[in-house]
């Protein structure tokens, strides 16, 4: 497959946008790359990534002209139209200038769950190359996409490139929600460092309410007991911040119905000890008709990258759990 030297371009209130959904210029780049697109920067005018009037403006200074539709909306005139799924957004996608170069107007609420679409448009159907997500490991090349994330091109990951999620280039939060759902199943989330993070991340998919039970943020001891069933003096033996209490909150989130991640750790940038230092998580996972299963982690970073780390790697594991094959299990 030849590759496209393909630019991208964010607008300024895009850019917003796109850091409240959570989308990196990291995952852009590697969704570009592996539609078979190459040489990814962030200048010139290829895939324009605007709200509706910086699209317009963007194609007029291109050459091209604006009408308007029978709907009294405003359109490229002779671009191909992407119906996006909110029947108020669209995208095109038009060549122009004298080597017939491609320019695609994308909105930027549409960029990661309608992938597959603007980028079958750009590289007219061609089959994507396999993008494979990977925790964070050892080793360090490829695309990095969050903090605790990288992709690697092709079928299979370098060695030491980390816990594999998927080659088909999905976020953590849109494998998790499939897998649920494939199943039957719903989920609950038990969080004590994150704050709510975890919950955050999967109510951005569309359809995420078929999958997300509830969750509890159960920072103090007396929310663990009251809300989860933990045990006073579980936590007075133990530590809030160990085996022990993270499968108990586990376990007092799941039921017949619904698998519960549970996560408790220290984010920092105090509150840590010898034994305990800043960045210690622990990570527990019940599968209905399952033991709990934890893990125990220990993250660098500021106090919101160990956070987002412990966001991505808690489902991580619960991909792990269902697959069976989860390689961190204390």
């Amino acid at each position: 497959m030849n590759a496209m030297r393909t630019s991208l371009v964010i607008s300024e209130s895009a850019r917003m946008g796109l850091a409240v959904a959570g989308i990196t210029v990291g995952w852009l780049s590697a969704w570009l790359q592996s539609a078979g697109t190459g040489h990814v920067s962030v200048y010139g005018w290829y895939v324009i990534i605007a709200d509706e009037p910086d699209m317009m403006r963007a194609a007029l200074q291109q050459g091209q002209r604006i009408g308007v539709t029978d709907d009294r909306r405003r359109t490229v005139l002779g671009a191909q139209t992407l119906h996006l799924h909110n029947p108020e957004r669209m995208a095109w996608l038009y060549r122009h200038g004298s080597h017939g170069a491609r320019t695609l107007l994308l909105p930027p609420g549409d960029v990661a769950y309608t992938r597959e679409a603007w980028l079958h448009l750009l590289n007219d159907g061609r089959a994507f190359v396999p993008l494979q997500i990977c925790l964070e490991g050892t080793d360090h090349t490829g695309t990095a996409l969050e903090p605790g994330l990288r992709a690697y091109l092709g079928k299979w990951p370098p060695a030491g490139a980390g816990y594999d999620l998927n080659d088909g280039g999905y976020p953590p939060e849109e494998q998790v929600l499939h897998l649920l759902r494939d199943r039957g199943l719903g989920l609950r989330l038990a969080e004590s460092c994150t704050a709510g993070g975890l919950a955050s991340r999967l109510a951005r998919i569309p359809g995420a309410s078929e999958v997300l039970d509830r969750a509890w943020v159960t920072y103090s001891n007396e929310a663990k007991r009251q809300e989860l069933g933990v045990s006073a003096s579980l936590i007075k033996k133990h530590g809030a911040v160990s085996r022990e209490v993270v499968e108990a909150m586990a376990a007092g989130g799941a039921d017949s119905q619904h698998a519960c991640i549970a996560v408790s750790g220290i984010a920092g940038p105090d509150g840590g000890s010898p034994d305990k230092p800043v960045g210690t998580v622990w990570i527990a996972v019940r599968w209905p008709g399952e033991r709990v299963l934890s893990s125990r982690f220990a993250f660098a970073g500021s106090r919101a990258e160990i956070q987002a780390r412990t966001v991505v790697f808690a489902m991580a594991m619960l991909v792990g759990v269902v697959r069976g094959n989860w390689p961190r299990a204390a």
